[in-house]
Formats: structure tokens, sequence, C-alpha cells
């Protein structure tokens, strides 16, 4: 179990470096907010904007929650949702496609052959949870993602289960950003899209270690 706490941290890590630069984004934001509003975009612009950025998303510090609350906020919430569910598919599908073909390499220079297995049996027992529990969140919704690719996991698992929990995310933030729009607080709720999956990120990375150390004193009791 340590060795996958591990793995998962080096791939946070990796994640973790552009997300640094993301932190410069607030300055800029309200500025981008009343340009957009002053003179909106067209719905197909602003879709193929939308699934453009989504789908670079693991390599570049795209904040999927605030891009896809201000996108529903211009074009509403069936454009956005296609639009977004459309380009976090294409990013996940992406990262997948990379760690499955990269990943094994990593995970032989880390585990022994028998943890390795291990490792493969647990993802086969918990990975289909992750993946939906953690597709709001950011940098753990790519590190599974990417976990999962280098553990083996099928294809057709990951479609199904990527392709429900990008529909929840994708239309819960353009349901958010059209809400907002009409009420006149779209600033608030960008401010609420980063947030939020932030401290549901840490939330769920607190208990998560919390309890791997709970089993492992369990594990190691005479």
């Amino acid at each position: 179990m340590r060795l996958l706490v591990r793995l998962v941290g080096v791939i946070a890590i990796v994640l973790a470096i552009p997300m640094v630069t993301a932190l410069f984004w607030s300055g800029p934001l309200e500025s981008l907010l009343e340009r957009w509003q002053a003179e909106p975009p067209s719905t197909g612009w602003v879709a193929g904007l939308l699934i453009a950025l989504l789908a670079s998303d693991i390599l570049l510090p795209v904040p999927s929650g605030p891009v896809i609350t201000l996108a529903g906020g211009q074009i509403g919430v069936l454009p956005t949702a296609i639009a977004a569910w459309t380009g976090l598919m294409l990013g996940g599908l992406a990262a997948f496609a990379v760690a499955k073909r990269l990943g094994p390499a990593v995970t032989r220079r880390l585990a022994s052959p028998e943890d390795l297995e291990g490792l493969k049996s647990t993802a086969r027992q918990h990975d289909a949870w992750l993946l939906l529990v953690t597709r709001p969140l950011p940098i753990l919704a790519e590190a599974t993602v990417l976990l999962c690719g280098t553990l083996d996991t099928s294809w057709p698992r990951l479609l199904w289960t990527l392709g429900i929990g990008n529909a929840a995310v994708a239309t819960a933030f353009a349901v958010l950003g059209q809400q907002a729009s009409e009420q006149e607080w779209m600033f608030m709720a960008i401010v609420l899209s980063v947030v939020v999956p932030l401290a549901m990120t840490w939330v769920v990375r607190h208990r998560w270690l919390k309890q791997q150390r709970r089993n492992e004193r369990v594990a190691n009791e005479p």
C-alpha cells in the first residue's frame, strides 16, 4: 500500500507543477469576464475553444471548473455540457493512452513483480469508483486516470466511468454558469468553481491518507 501511495504522490506532483501558473490567472480573470460580457463571442467559437482547452488539460494548467462555468454563462447549458464533455473525454483518453504506453516502464522501476501484481489487483477492485469520485477534483482527476492507465485498467472500464463522471461534471458546471449569468453573480461562481473542488481535493486526500495509515497500523499489529 505504501508503494501505491508513493506512485500516486509522484503522479500528483508532476501534475501540480503546471498548476502553479494558474495562480496568476486571478488577476486578468475579472477583466476577461467584463470583455466577454461586453462583446460575447459566438456559440461555435466558445464551444470549440472549450473543447481545445479541456482536451489539453493534461499538459496545460487549465482550471476546468472555471472554464466550463464561464462557457455556461455565455452559451447555455446544453452546448456547454456537450463541448465540455467532449473536451474532458479527449483529454482523459489521451492521458490514459500515454499512461498505458509509458506507465509500465515506470512501475517496473518502482516495484517488484509481486508488488506490481498487488497494485494491479487493487486497481481492478477500486478503479471505477476512484475515477468517478475524483472527476471534479483538480490534479487528482488526472492523477487517477494516469494511475489507472499505468496499472492496466481496461479500455471499456475506463470509457464508461469516464463518460459518466465527465457528463456529471460538465453538466454541473454548465448549470452553475448559466444560473450565475442570469443572476449576475458570475465572478462569485468562478471563485466557487475553483475553491470548492480544491477543498474537496484536500478533504479526500486527507481522509484517504489517514485511512491508509490506520490500515498500516492494523496490519503491523502483532
